[in-house]
């Protein structure tokens, strides 16, 4: 593999985690978090058509890989950095 490659999941849903592990200040909990409640990156995306980039603020983190969750939540500027990454139009932009 060559150097800033990433290696895929095992499934799709390990490689959606991968994925949203690869955005600045998202760990495996708040991953883990964002995909229980968005199994997919179509349902992610069309959440934050539907409700905007404050959509994750009150989502919480996973504690762990098995799904239990914590009271810590995700937080607005979070949500609005996944936002403008997945929902940005700037072919320029270097936001990750």
């Amino acid at each position: 593999m060559d150097v800033g490659q990433i290696k895929t999941g095992d499934d799709k849903n390990d490689t959606y985690i991968k994925l949203l592990q690869q955005i600045l200040r998202i760990t495996p909990p708040i991953a883990y978090g964002i995909t229980a409640e968005y199994p997919s990156v179509q349902s992610l995306v069309q959440g934050m058509r539907k409700e905007g980039p404050l959509m994750l603020e009150d989502l919480r983190k996973s504690a762990n890989a098995n799904g239990a969750l914590t009271d810590a939540r995700i937080g607005p500027a979070l949500s609005r950095r996944v936002y403008k990454i997945f929902m940005g139009n700037d072919p320029s932009s270097t936001d990750v």
